[in-house]
């Protein structure tokens, strides 16, 4: 053979060489990411399996069973095959919390007037399940009655929002308590107290969903037995609270126990209503229950077509804050809520 042909043989040689190379060390790169996918703030330890989405007794039951009915298996199939597909990196346990954290932020949906989302993470599945506008349309109409609007984040990260985060955790964890998991996703629990003046009009004797409030979602309330009964029990939850902690006299408390929903909602009302000021030193989670992880998230809004009020409130309870923005343009009627 001439030297031409030998030359030949070495560049096709090399070439068979990069391309096996290329698909081993693209095989390794996938498989590592299964294990810990990049991007993911929750990269070290094994992910806990997932817990039931309401915790038990909650008075959410039955608007899980109305949001399971308004989704469809095929819409949910094809929503985690889109996901798993734009975003390759995904491990399936993380999808499957992610997926499970946006469901109950439909639920707190359908209990609140506004419910910002807190969680970049979360919002990216719920961008996904926007590209099927029609099986978005469905689901949104079989489970709310009407249209859940979406609006974008702004990319501002100075807004902060903390009367929203506050309810939104207090709400959350009465629905589905509390779980570390949970809290990486979100960010911390419990920086931010209730203020007083919304936890004074709640304990009112006067104080009715229909009527002026601009926290609970009017339209739910009166349309969806399901959330009638779950926000009720959330209103009689925070009065018997308030209650208590207007009768117990002031405590010093070192760390708050939070795998307890039941005792980490007394302890955020209780130093809500009695230390507003010194809350975020009261509400420090045991060390010895907590993973320290860093956590940052920036919000979207969402808004089901409420009073259209603005009120909020912003809490946590494991990772550094989340910093939140509206970043919404507000129509005014029914189904008009925050959208895009």
């Amino acid at each position: 053979m001439n030297s031409t042909t030998w030359i030949l043989i070495i560049l096709f040689v090399a070439v068979d060489v990069c391309i096996i190379s290329y698909f081993v060390k693209r095989s390794l790169r996938k498989h590592s990411s299964q294990q810990l996918p990049k991007g993911n703030k929750l990269r070290r330890g094994k992910i806990p399996e997932l817990p039931p989405i309401v915790k038990a007794g909650s008075s959410a039951s039955d608007l899980v069973g109305r949001l399971e009915a308004a989704l469809p298996y095929t819409y949910q199939h094809m929503l985690k095959q889109r996901v798993m597909s734009e975003h390759p990196n995904l491990s399936e346990q993380e999808y499957e919390w992610r997926w499970q954290e946006l469901k109950r932020f439909f639920i707190m949906c359908a209990v609140l007037d506004r419910v910002p989302m807190f969680s970049k993470d979360v919002d990216e599945v719920w961008h996904e399940m926007l590209m099927y506008t029609y099986e978005y349309q469905q689901f949104s109409e079989r489970f709310l009655g009407k249209m859940l609007h979406h609006a974008p984040n702004t990319g501002s990260e100075h807004v902060p929002i903390p009367n929203e985060r506050a309810w939104f955790d207090t709400v959350y964890v009465q629905l589905f308590g509390w779980h570390e998991y949970s809290a990486k996703l979100w960010g911390a629990f419990f920086r931010v107290p209730l203020p007083r003046e919304e936890l004074e009009a709640v304990t009112s004797l006067h104080f009715t969903v229909n009527h002026g409030q601009k926290r609970f979602n009017p339209w739910t309330y009166e349309k969806i037995p399901a959330a009638r009964t779950a926000i009720d029990a959330i209103i009689q939850d925070l009065q018997d609270r308030v209650r208590i902690a207007q009768e117990k006299p002031a405590r010093q408390e070192k760390s708050v126990n939070f795998q307890n929903s039941d005792m980490l909602l007394a302890a955020a009302v209780f130093f809500a209503w009695n230390a507003p000021e010194q809350f975020g030193d009261h509400m420090i989670p045991d060390e010895r229950e907590l993973h320290k992880n860093n956590s940052s998230s920036s919000c979207t809004y969402a808004s089901a077509c409420g009073s259209g009020g603005s009120d909020s409130g912003d809490g946590s309870s494991c990772s550094s804050g989340s910093s939140c923005s509206s970043g919404s343009s507000c129509g005014g009627g029914c189904g008009g809520g925050c959208s895009s």
